[in-house]
């Protein structure tokens, strides 16, 4: 969730649990790519009040990553409560660049110290109407969601209750 103390700062909290590790009993590290994916769906309903499901299904547009990357500087393990941090570093025409950090949940979130590791994704919009004829091509933003990344990208909170975008 967004707060005031968290400008631009979608917290997604995110328990570790048996499945997400190798045998060394630490998060196995592809996990981590899921876990961003999940901070990103979240970030849609949470900070955008616009359900993931309603824009995959409904609006029929796509996020898929075309770049994704992480560092890892501490091992999460089993048992662990982590806060997947997601900040918009970038919004281009058909693309969204998204950073995360990753900290114990119970962290304080300015703590450099306490970060486990960070990363970012890039997804580009995509078309997911089979009768269109830019079907899995690359598409602008729409407006409506521009307009709330940005929003939330300052800090502006999404108005709820006002419906999903047409």
């Amino acid at each position: 969730m967004s707060t005031p103390a968290s400008v631009g700062v979608h917290v997604h909290r995110q328990p570790v649990r048996f499945g997400d590790c190798d045998p060394a009993g630490i998060v196995y590290y592809p996990r981590f790519l899921h876990f961003f994916h999940e901070a990103m769906e979240t970030w849609f309903l949470e900070a955008l009040d616009y359900p993931y499901d309603e824009v995959i299904l409904g609006r029929q547009i796509g996020f898929p990553s075309v770049h994704c990357h992480a560092d890892f500087r501490v091992p999460c393990k089993m048992g662990d409560v982590i806060a997947v941090e997601l900040r918009v570093a970038k919004l281009g025409r058909s693309s969204i660049h998204f950073d995360y950090r990753v900290r114990a949940f119970d962290d304080p979130p300015g703590d450099d110290a306490a970060v486990r590791l960070t990363g970012g994704t890039v997804c580009v919009v995509m078309d997911l109407d089979p009768d269109s004829p830019t079907f899995r091509r690359s598409l602008p933003i729409p407006d409506e969601l521009r307009a709330r990344i940005e929003a939330f990208m300052i800090g502006a909170a999404a108005a709820p209750g006002e419906g999903s975008p047409a």
